[in-house]
């Protein structure tokens, strides 16, 4: 990543942050502007993102000032000057629910799939197999109504044509930041293409794990055109999917999780 800096005439002045999938250094360039070095060990990742940020371009989301395919290292925009960006406003929810509709609506305007995995792939191949094992592996008693509500949800999962776009994929709150003005930016996309449906309900649930689920499902609802209880069965296979990695791992927010769902389940069906 160094040598890369120095070929774009950048210069690495702090560590970052290093994960499984990519590897952030900050760097200055001559003007002192500070930018962000990222590396990933897999090379199809570096190229996924790269097109969807470059097809992002005219949206807020982290600008691609340089790349090198072939050592899988890029050159980003470092948004708001520093790691995490800058505050963030009154009004973070919507803005970054007006962010996520432009990413659609640009994704949308594509006149052909540009090469991402497909989201049908993803729940056909990964998720739906991984629920069904982890499921199996759990006693009837521990299985538990709430469970069954989630897989019910997942087995009701049809795309819709008509909103197959390009996905962020991961709209965690740290996968956005602000710049100066306390705009919110896309960053770090796991991008698939399907149903947009599949981003709304992600970001309903996991932007904020456990707090103001009910306004982003209806801020989701609103800006998208999908309907609360379609967004709902999104949300609750989701959940579900996340829950059995939280109980597997035995992470500590799986009690969490488990009010999200229970908050999630339509009037009338069995929430314990």
């Amino acid at each position: 990543m160094t040598n890369a800096g120095h070929t774009w005439k950048l210069t690495p002045t702090d560590y970052h942050d290093a994960g499984h999938a990519s590897v952030l250094v900050i760097a200055e360039s001559g003007g002192d502007r500070r930018v962000l070095l990222k590396g990933w060990p897999d090379p199809e990742r570096c190229v996924r993102e790269v097109a969807a940020l470059r097809l992002w371009s005219d949206i807020p989301a982290a600008r691609v000032l340089e790349v090198d395919e072939e050592q899988s290292i890029a050159a980003l925009s470092l948004v708001g000057g520093r790691p995490g960006g800058g505050r963030r406003g009154s009004d973070d929810i919507r803005q970054v629910a007006g962010v996520i509709q432009a990413a659609h609506d640009r994704g949308r305007a594509l006149e052909e799939q540009p090469g991402f995995p497909e989201l049908s792939a993803y729940l056909d191949e990964e998720v739906r197999p991984r629920v069904a094992h982890r499921m199996d592996s759990l006693t009837p008693v521990a299985t538990g109504p709430l469970l069954r509500a989630g897989w019910r949800a997942l087995e009701s999962l049809t795309q819709a044509g008509h909103r197959r776009t390009v996905l962020h994929g991961d709209l965690y709150r740290e996968n956005t930041a602000c710049d100066g003005r306390g705009r919110p930016h896309l960053l770090d996309p796991l991008p698939m293409y399907g149903d947009a449906a599949y981003d709304w309900a992600f970001w309903t649930v996991y932007y904020h794990l456990g707090q103001g689920t009910e306004e982003r499902l209806a801020l989701a609802s609103r800006i998208s055109g999908i309907g609360r209880t379609e967004l709902r069965s999104w949300s609750l296979a989701l959940c579900l999917h996340g829950l059995l990695y939280y109980r597997e791992v035995a992470d500590s927010r799986h009690p969490t999780m488990e009010r999200v769902m229970r908050s999630l389940i339509p009037a009338g069906e069995d929430a314990p």
